[in-house]
């Protein structure tokens, strides 16, 4: 088997991007399939020139997702939205987006199909959409195309994350910090490098073909102690609230009618469930890859939350 093109679809989001770093290291050609390419235009230089090229693809039309799959012998779906908007909704970019790719590479023979989902996807057994939506977008990769590896990484940090982000501006603006219910859900949040470097190992590995890795960093945290980095990382002294669901889920209704909502209410569920890789599933090791820290990446991209800014020198170490 020899894979020379990869096509990345949600190749400018934030896991898409980091995706098309680490394939075109590799020395792959890439083609990102996206909506509007003129956001990939950054990611671009990752490669040499020529390397990496955007082809504008809508997951709604068929026939621009076999156009952006033809040539390639390996496809890599990091799409997905945190929210709903106009025609951007969760069962037409996780389920019958993942339907449509799933079946043009099965038409166009792809070697190779690696699909991004998320630890806790569940089709069945849950009433929030947007986690019913990576389940059966699982589903419809499979049921087209049997044989794709499906990675489920927990939280997933970065530079321009939106989770701890999120968190550090709250922890800069309001006078205390809060999380959701008890916060105390355990997450196990996972650098957005080595995810990507995950999915480079998969199209090294042919026998990583029909497996499910689920990926979490190498400690597990609640929801309370991650607040609590977020503070020491940006310097602030305030104190970890815990506020009921309901009324944050009622916060988060309010925000949805924002432009982009800070907070929505599909999210508030995550955060008051087990976001945890279970005992026994294939992970990193089996990939051999080491999960990095998020005491190691925090304060590299959360520094400019300080009193001060990123040039404090009194920040703590």
């Amino acid at each position: 088997m020899s894979i020379k093109q990869v096509t990345v679809f949600g190749g400018s989001g934030f896991i898409g991007r980091a995706m098309v770093q680490a394939l075109a290291a590799e020395g792959y050609q890439i083609r990102i399939a996206v909506r509007r390419p003129e956001l990939s235009d950054s990611i671009m230089t990752a490669g040499d020139v020529g390397q990496i090229m955007p082809v504008r693809t809508n997951l709604r039309m068929p026939q621009s997702v076999a156009a952006a799959v033809a040539g390639s012998q390996a496809v890599v779906n990091a799409t997905g939205i945190f929210f709903q908007r106009g025609r951007q909704r969760y069962q037409s970019v996780h389920v019958e987006g993942a339907r449509t790719i799933a079946a043009a590479c099965t038409a166009a023979g792809v070697q190779r199909l690696v699909h991004v989902s998320g630890i806790g996807a569940e089709a069945q057994g849950t009433r929030n959409p947007f986690i019913r939506s990576k389940g059966e977008g699982e589903q419809a990769i499979i049921g087209g195309y049997e044989t794709a590896t499906i990675l489920r990484p927990s939280v997933v940090f970065g530079p321009n994350d939106r989770f701890f982000n999120r968190l550090a501006d709250i922890a800069a603006k309001a006078p205390f910090m809060p999380v959701a219910g008890s916060g105390k859900a355990r997450v196990q949040p996972v650098f957005v490098g080595d995810v990507a470097a995950a999915a480079a190992a998969v199209l090294r590995r042919p026998e990583t073909a029909k497996t499910v890795f689920e990926l979490g960093g190498p400690r597990i945290y609640t929801y309370r102690e991650l607040a609590a980095l977020v503070l020491h990382v940006i310097g602030r002294d305030k104190p970890v609230i815990g506020i009921p669901a309901g009324l944050m889920k009622l916060a988060g209704f309010f925000a949805e009618f924002l432009p982009v909502p800070p907070l929505v209410r599909d999210q508030i569920d995550l955060m008051t469930t087990d976001n945890v890789v279970r005992p026994g599933a294939a992970s990193f090791e089996a990939l051999g890859i080491k999960p990095t820290a998020a005491e190691a990446i925090l304060p590299m991209y959360l520094d400019r939350f300080r009193i001060g800014g990123r040039y404090n020198q009194h920040a703590p170490a």
